[in-house]
């Protein structure tokens, strides 16, 4: 009859017993996506030490800000689903915006009125499509605005401009569309062929993409917003892994890895002139910073956590 010998957060693996049966070792291993705060220096624009911001053991997700700069808007599978929070950055406990299941990716709306976000109907098959949603900022009822198959990554400019772009994948073609959050309609933008996972990001004001086609390139693609014109810039030795930009659409936030393993955050701009804002420890990984509207601070998304051996006795 099977019981129970241990329980805990995270995964169990690594089994190995005593010739005696009196012991076992195993090893334990809980490592989660977290959100920290940065600032950033106004005259170096360096990031200062980043502080732990959400302080629980579950994953959370933070793509947004509200447009005043004081909160971050994130996802947290923290009560068994994942929902959107929102959480002042003088605060340590975030308030439940979207109670729902499969929530991803809020991102903030072109008038700073509404929350824009996607749902899944299967995370496991994207093919089945997703919803993007819509809901005050300040609460209330969401709606649909849209739904689309294989749709990725969604994201708006700012006032005055009203874009606002989705993805949708086949293979490894990015198609990318503009879309009308009060009524939904869509327009194709462009079919950008990459490999991999290709990936991108719309400046706040609206007027350039970056793009990463390729997760073994060591270079970036600027897309101009008007005339679709692209250019690249060569970031060997660094391997970008995914770009935000800075808030006054000057710059972009890169994740990327030092030759010793240890997390950095570069700042790239259009002209291919770059450098590192940031370095962590070789045990955390970063994988991305969404900068406050008023471009003070960082929500600074990293992969945290602990791997223990642990050992039984006499059980």
């Amino acid at each position: 009859m099977p019981r129970e010998l241990t329980r805990g957060v995270g995964q169990i693996g690594g089994l190995s017993i005593t010739a005696d049966g009196k012991r076992l070792v195993l090893w334990r291993a809980n490592s989660q996506p977290e959100v920290f705060l940065t600032e950033i220096d106004p005259g170096t624009r360096r990031f200062k030490q980043p502080r732990r911001f959400t302080l629980d053991q579950n994953g959370n997700v933070a793509s947004a800000w509200t447009p005043d700069s004081t909160a971050v808007l994130f996802v947290s599978n923290r009560n068994g689903t994942w929902k959107l929070f929102r959480q002042a950055i003088d605060q340590v406990t975030p308030e439940v915006l979207v109670e729902g299941r499969r929530i991803f990716l809020p991102r903030l709306g072109p008038d700073g009125k509404h929350i824009l976000y996607e749902t899944f109907h299967n995370p496991e098959d994207p093919a089945q499509g997703a919803n993007i949603m819509q809901v005050p900022l300040q609460g209330g009822s969401p709606r649909v605005v849209l739904q689309m198959p294989s749709m990725s990554n969604i994201q708006c400019a700012q006032s005055p401009s009203k874009l606002c772009l989705f993805n949708t994948l086949e293979g490894s073609t990015l198609h990318l569309f503009s879309f009308n959050p009060e009524d939904g309609t869509t327009q194709e933008f462009a079919v950008i062929p990459g490999k991999d996972e290709p990936g991108w990001n719309l400046s706040p004001d609206g007027s350039h993409l970056v793009l990463t086609l390729s997760s073994h390139a060591r270079k970036v693609t600027f897309m101009s917003v008007d005339d679709k014109s692209t250019h690249q810039v060569d970031l060997d030795p660094w391997l970008p892994h995914s770009g935000d930009w800075a808030a006054d659409s000057k710059s972009v936030f890169m994740a990327s890895h030092s030759a010793n393993g240890a997390p950095v955050i570069l700042g790239v701009e259009p002209n291919g002139a770059h450098r590192v804002l940031l370095e962590g420890d070789r045990a955390i990984q970063y994988w991305w910073v969404i900068p406050s509207p008023d471009g003070r601070y960082g929500a600074l998304e990293a992969v945290t956590g602990e791997n223990n051996v642990w050992m039984i006795e006499n059980f």
